[in-house]
């Protein structure tokens, strides 16, 4: 650290354990920090896991978090050396892995540990284990660390040069089209840079989508359509498809052995996301979850299950390696679900672009429906020249502005 007061140089130190542990696959998002004396600027005492510096080393704690919940973590070992925090870590963030449930931060985990032998809770558990081996397992956990960072490699690097990787990453799974961004949300400019336009709030137009007709579509002529093989299709997750302008959402719950197709644009704000959103199943019905607001609709029938909303539904059949899905006409189909009628708008909402400064004084009169602050405060100053309230440009009287 550059700062005077720091005690030890605890950039370095953190860039070492960001290295060491980037890409490990745990239980929960994981954060830390490192603070270059006891002033805790970088307030490691309220992360997973947090080091401060002090004349002899750096204190260890573990087991916080901020967020809705804050938990203070707790104080594992004082004054160690950098190698020795490495030692206590690796192992500290490997039982957390082996014995963590899925999607459980290190805090509530943590807290749910048996007590230390002499009554200490479970901070006094930890030191048994990962500083006095009382579970005689820190060889293996040292050694499953090591595995782990050994055998890191960048993911997304490898997507890039891999042709065949990079075909997952495709917008559509049916096609190489593309449809760029500003065709699905309008972009306002916000202090010079383009942001993706607000939301409108629940009730106001462009909200709680409803088709014309929970069947709109039957008396239309359909016919199967091929969509993809069944290899380009995820199990288990749902992969988008475009038809026309109409954006779908194709799921294969390899699980079940079933196949869906709904409409890709969530009702509730008409974001286009539903196919990547998590597929479960709620009392025997198979469903999807919004990844943005969690509303879930049923995957057979498109109902929410949460709500009175609805998706459209479309049936999906297994020709050989073909996956069709029933649909109407192209023409019908954007009528209802084109991406063009979907795109979400700015709202009403108070945007704050760069020239949004421009309040008029009081005393000015309003012109127009567009006030230029600055012009009107430069006629008011002029015309009250030497007048209480105002200063003319050459006095160096000191006036109040009232």
């Amino acid at each position: 650290t550059w700062c005077r007061y720091g005690v030890q140089d605890s950039v370095s130190f953190a860039v070492r354990v960001e290295n060491r542990y980037k890409g490990i696959r745990s239980p929960h998002k994981m954060k830390s920090a490192v603070s270059g004396c006891v002033r805790e600027c970088a307030e490691a005492q309220g992360k997973d896991f947090g080091m401060i510096a002090t004349e002899n080393g750096y204190n260890l704690y573990v087991g916080g978090n901020g967020g809705v919940n804050p938990v203070h973590a707790q104080l594992l070992a004082t004054d160690i050396d950098e190698d020795t925090v490495i030692q206590y870590l690796d192992r500290y963030i490997m039982y957390y892995i082996l014995t963590a449930d899925k999607l459980e931060r290190t805090a509530p985990w943590q807290a749910k540990l048996p007590s230390g032998k002499n009554g200490g809770g479970p901070i006094e558990h930890l030191k048994e284990v990962i500083i006095e081996d009382s579970l005689g397992i820190c060889d293996e956990l040292d050694k499953r660390m090591e595995h782990l960072v050994e055998t890191y490699h960048d993911e997304w690097a490898e997507v890039v040069k891999n042709p065949e990787l990079r075909k997952q990453f495709k917008q559509f799974v049916n096609t190489d089209e593309n449809q760029p961004r500003e065709d699905m949300i309008e972009f306002v400019d916000m202090r010079g840079q383009l942001r993706p336009a607000d939301w409108p709030a629940d009730g106001q137009p462009q909200t709680n989508w409803k088709a014309p007709d929970d069947d709109i579509f039957a008396r239309s002529e359909k016919s199967w359509v091929t969509v993809g093989k069944t290899s380009d299709f995820a199990t288990n997750v749902g992969s988008p498809i475009l038809v026309g302008d109409t954006q779908l959402a194709v799921f294969n719950n390899a699980k079940r052995g079933e196949w869906y197709c709904t409409q890709q644009a969530c009702p509730h704000k008409q974001a286009l996301v539903l196919s990547e959103g998590i597929i479960g199943d709620a009392d025997g019905v198979e469903k999807v979850a919004c990844p943005l607001h969690k509303k879930q609709f049923g995957l057979k029938d498109g109902a929410q299950i949460d709500g009175d909303l609805k998706l459209l539904t479309f049936p999906v059949k297994i020709e050989g390696d073909e996956v069709r899905v029933e649909l109407p006409a192209e023409a019908e189909l954007d009528a209802i679900l084109g991406t063009s009628g979907l795109r979400v708008l700015k709202s009403d909402c108070i945007d704050i672009p760069g020239d949004a400064i421009k309040v008029p004084p009081r005393g000015a009169k309003l012109s127009n429906d567009f006030v230029d602050g600055q012009k009107e405060l430069d006629e008011l100053m002029k015309s009250q020249s030497g007048v209480i309230g105002g200063t003319s440009s050459n006095s160096t009287m000191s006036v109040e502005v009232k």
